[in-house]
């Protein structure tokens, strides 16, 4: 009896060639007050796509500094911050994750963040992650600028902190009304991380501007650090096999 039919042999081959996303290039920064406290150790794993080899940029207004990846490897890109006030916020969680969230850049109002160069990934993903210390709903919009393009706003996102990072990552895009990071009366629902995916600009600018919803006493809208992802025009792994393994059934249904 044949095993498998020219057919089969053809969706076993595309399954083998499939790209796992997981193991994708990063770039993370990881920002907050001097002090050995807030670093992230070399060989520590932290963030949404966990990875080694953190960027410790620590303190306001630091100068373009060329950056490691997720493997060490030192690159062409560089990271400006563009941010004077740095502090701790009391994160939860533990380890690496923590140490992430525990700090985060601020000039209680306003635009702050970070200028990016050369990124060396034709197409990307941008993790903003975000930790205000407080219960107060800080944030507003998070977004990239297109550097070369007049600072042109590409892409925004609104996400607030309402409760202290617990040690669990909560994407903007999920809560609230139709994702926008409020309820259906106008108040803040809880969130820690922004993604913005398929960039492709070699510069950009990282930001966030205090804009709070009416009634919330602090306007600020801090950032703990963001990450760089490459990605791939390759669908996610999980989706294609599941389409390839629906298909295998259909052809051997057919052969029957």
């Amino acid at each position: 009896m044949k095993l498998f039919t020219n057919s089969k042999r053809s969706i076993f081959a595309a399954l083998a060639g499939l790209t796992v996303t997981a193991n994708a290039a990063t770039i993370g920064v990881n920002v907050g007050p001097t002090g050995a406290a807030n670093e992230i150790g070399s060989g520590d794993s932290a963030g949404v796509v966990a990875q080694t080899n953190w960027n410790n940029l620590l303190g306001g207004n630091v100068a373009a500094t060329a950056v490691n990846d997720g493997s060490g490897n030192l690159l062409a890109t560089t990271v400006q911050v563009q941010t004077q006030w740095s502090y701790n916020t009391g994160a939860g969680g533990s380890g690496a994750n923590q140490t992430l969230m525990n700090s985060a850049l601020d000039n209680n109002g306003g635009e702050i963040g970070f200028v990016v160069t050369d990124i060396p990934y034709a197409l990307y993903d941008v993790i903003i992650y975000h930790e205000g210390g407080s219960n107060m709903g800080r944030g507003g919009p998070f977004f990239i600028r297109d550097t070369d393009g007049g600072n042109a706003i590409i892409a925004t996102q609104n996400s607030y902190d309402v409760t202290n990072f617990d040690g669990t990552f909560v994407d903007a895009s999920t809560v609230g009304v139709g994702g926008s990071g409020l309820d259906g009366a106008g108040d803040p629902v809880n969130s820690n991380y922004v993604r913005f995916n398929g960039l492709t600009l070699a510069n950009i600018g990282v930001r966030s501007d205090a804009a709070n919803p009416a009634g919330i006493a602090t306007d600020r809208a801090p950032i703990s650090g963001f990450q760089i992802v490459e990605a791939s025009a390759i669908p996610e792994p999980s989706s294609a096999i599941l389409a390839l393994l629906g298909l295998i059934g259909f052809v051997s249904r057919r052969k029957r």
